[in-house]
């Protein structure tokens, strides 16, 4: 008579184990990898977002709104401002607290670790300055809807890098990373 067999084997187990741990070491390290550029990519498109929503909030309220860019302890720190005096967000109107602030200050990097403005220090690849939005460090939007132009540079320690690009005649934003020695649009 026949019994009939219920489980696995100590072999069976120990074999299937030993590929599990084998598909697991060679697949972590390259699922870490399109961890870390989703979060660049996310930091890109978040950045997008807040360029879109300072426009809407600078036409609802018929004011200049704009994205001051500082740097503290060599990290870029954003916040928002309106113009308190009508003549345009500047650099000493915020200083004096007559431009006032709305929002902030915060960094991209709390929200999106590993992200980092300019250029990768390895990788290779093309190297940016961080932005290019004016002496000023100040992206500005008006209420009918023109800003600055300029771009953002985002990359990682991973080598990848996006551009944020912001259209001054038209206030619109364009997203690009660059891959294979070119920029190429994103959606």
């Amino acid at each position: 008579m026949r019994s009939k067999k219920t489980g696995y084997g100590l072999l069976e187990m120990t074999v299937a184990m030993t590929v599990l741990t084998i598909v697991a070491a060679i697949a972590l390290p390259r699922g870490w990898g399109l961890v870390k550029e989703y979060r660049l990519r996310g930091a890109a498109y978040y950045f997008r977002g807040l360029v879109r929503e300072v426009r809407a909030h600078a036409a609802a309220k018929s004011l200049y709104t704009g994205i001051v860019f500082d740097e503290v302890d060599g990290e870029p720190e954003l916040s928002l401002h309106v113009d308190g005096n009508h003549n345009g967000i500047r650099r000493d109107d915020v200083r004096s607290g007559l431009d006032p602030r709305i929002r902030g200050p915060w960094r991209l990097s709390d929200q999106f670790p590993g992200v980092r403005y300019g250029s990768p220090s390895s990788g290779g690849g093309p190297t940016f300055p961080p932005l290019r939005i004016g002496r000023g460090r100040i992206l500005s939007f008006s209420p009918i809807g023109t800003s600055t132009s300029g771009t953002l540079f985002l990359s990682n320690e991973q080598g990848f890098q996006y551009a944020v690009i912001i259209l001054g005649a038209s206030g619109r934003v364009r997203l690009a990373r660059y891959r294979g020695g070119q920029w190429e649009p994103l959606p």
